[in-house]
């Protein structure tokens, strides 16, 4: 894990309003100062990485035929 890391985590959890896996991040990073718990830290950080890869790549997928749909029924109209 680089210098760097938490800070890039928190930056993208900001940016695409990933506030639950921010609140986790810092409960984990709270049990590692004031729990002495590094290693339990250390892989609760890996697993959020993921989890927040997951989420963003996620967001950015273009909605489906299907999605659209249920989001615009107007459109069924055409």
């Amino acid at each position: 894990m680089s210098d760097s890391t938490l800070e890039i985590m928190f930056d993208r959890m900001e940016q695409h309003g990933l506030c639950d896996l921010k609140t986790r991040l810092i409960n984990v990073l709270q049990s590692a100062v004031y729990e002495g718990a590094l290693n339990y830290a250390r892989e609760e950080i890996i697993i959020l990485w993921d989890e927040m890869e997951q989420e963003i790549a996620k967001a950015l997928e273009p909605p489906t035929e299907e999605q659209l749909m249920l989001e615009h029924p107007e459109m069924l109209d055409i």
